[in-house]
Parts: structure tokens; C-alpha cells; sequence
């Protein structure tokens, strides 16, 4: 009977959960004609201390985990990748552009860790050195295991120094969505990743730039 309610309670939680995610994630997406950093920095920022959820969700934006202790049923939140993918304005078909996507849409995108770890040249991002000098905020660090089983990755928010960055990211059911100072720019096993056409900062004062042209970031690759 011990079992059988345990059985039942769990059932239970799932479905509260899931009617969580019909209840409060109907938001939409529009296209954007420009994404600068600054303005993922300003995305982020109210998501910080919400929930986490794997595969995807959206966000309440009150200030806490509204469906804690269940990291894959359908509660609020989105994971690492998901979360990278909503900040970087990233479009869920490829496509190069950039799209907003509202707090309250249920929404991870197509990429996971895997895929900003190794990126294929027709990805909208790409690998890129590690050291100060070539990284800016909202770039990010990503580590994937010798199984690529598994992995992690999380935006700079503030640098730091001494190997060291603030770093936005989900970490999962226990931590959340929330800035933490790491080293992941020390360890060996995180890769950097930049997210592809930045809209500048100076835009749409940008000078010199030609008539009619957008200036693009430009930084060192990898290797």
C-alpha cells in the first residue's frame, strides 16, 4: 500500500507539473532586426534565481523555482542549452537572424551542449580561444564529457580575472537560473563559443562603416 501510494504521489506531482506548463506558458516569438550584447545581458537579468527545467520550459519571473525538486516534468525553468539559446536570440530552424522569444514560452531550441561544443560551420555561433583578450559578456564556455554523454554551458556575465568569470547559467533542479562565479575559463575541458553576428553596440552609429552596411564583430578562432 506504501508503494502503491508512492506510486500515486509521484503520479501526481508530474501532472500538477505539466498542468503547470499549460497554465503558465503560452507566450509567442517575433523576429528582431538587431541583438546586441547589452541587450542579452538586459534578457538574462530577470531570470536569475528562477527554476530550471531539462529539455525546456518558461519562466514565471517571480523570483523563485515555482515547481522545485522536478527537474524533467514539465515545470518552469529551461536548462543550460536552452538557456544559451533564448539569451543569444538564437531561431529555431538555423537560419542566420535573430528572434525573441517571451519568458512565457515553452521553448529549448534545436542545440544542446554537443552541438556548441563542436559547432558545424553552418551553426549561428562558433568555437573560439579562451583568453580575456579575445572573450566579451555573453560569451560563453561549454564542456562536454569524454562520453559525449552529458555536458554544461554557461554565459559570461561579468568578467572576473584571475581565470575566473561571473557566469550566468541554469545549473540545474537544485541551483536554478542564477550568476555564480566560476572557473571555467581555467579548466581545461571548457571550450569558448560565440555566438555568430552580434549586432554591435554602436549600431546604427557605427563609424566608419559603408553606406547601407551593418558592422560585424569579428575575434580569434580556435587554434
Amino acid at each position: 500500500m506504501a508503494l502503491l501510494a508512492a506510486l500515486i504521489g509521484a503520479g501526481g506531482v508530474a501532472t500538477a507539473h505539466a498542468a503547470w506548463v499549460d497554465q503558465n506558458c503560452a507566450g509567442g516569438s517575433y523576429d528582431l532586426l538587431m541583438w546586441k550584447r547589452s541587450q542579452a545581458s538586459a534578457y538574462f537579468q530577470p531570470m536569475n534565481h528562477e527554476g530550471y527545467e531539462w529539455g525546456g520550459g518558461c519562466f514565471e519571473l517571480n523570483n523563485r523555482d515555482d515547481t522545485p525538486n522536478a527537474p524533467d516534468s514539465g515545470g518552469e525553468g529551461t536548462d543550460c542549452s536552452g538557456l544559451v539559446f533564448r539569451t543569444w536570440a538564437l531561431r529555431s530552424d538555423g537560419r542566420v537572424g535573430y528572434r525573441h522569444w517571451d519568458y512565457d514560452k515553452n521553448i529549448h531550441g534545436p542545440y544542446t551542449t554537443a552541438d556548441f561544443f563542436s559547432p558545424a560551420a553552418s551553426e549561428p555561433f562558433r568555437s573560439m580561444t579562451k583568453s580575456y583578450a579575445a572573450t566579451q559578456p555573453m560569451d560563453a564556455f561549454v564542456y562536454r564529457n569524454a562520453a559525449n554523454t552529458a555536458g554544461h554551458i554557461g554565459l559570461i556575465f561579468l568578467e572576473a580575472g584571475g581565470g575566473t568569470d561571473y557566469i550566468a547559467e541554469s545549473a540545474g533542479d537544485h541551483d536554478g537560473t542564477w550568476i555564480q562565479l566560476r572557473d571555467y575559463r581555467s579548466q581545461s575541458a571548457y571550450r569558448g563559443v560565440r555566438r555568430k553576428d552580434w549586432t554591435p553596440e554602436c549600431f546604427p552609429r557605427c563609424y566608419p562603416a559603408a553606406e547601407g552596411a551593418r558592422p560585424r564583430e569579428s575575434g580569434p578562432l580556435m587554434g
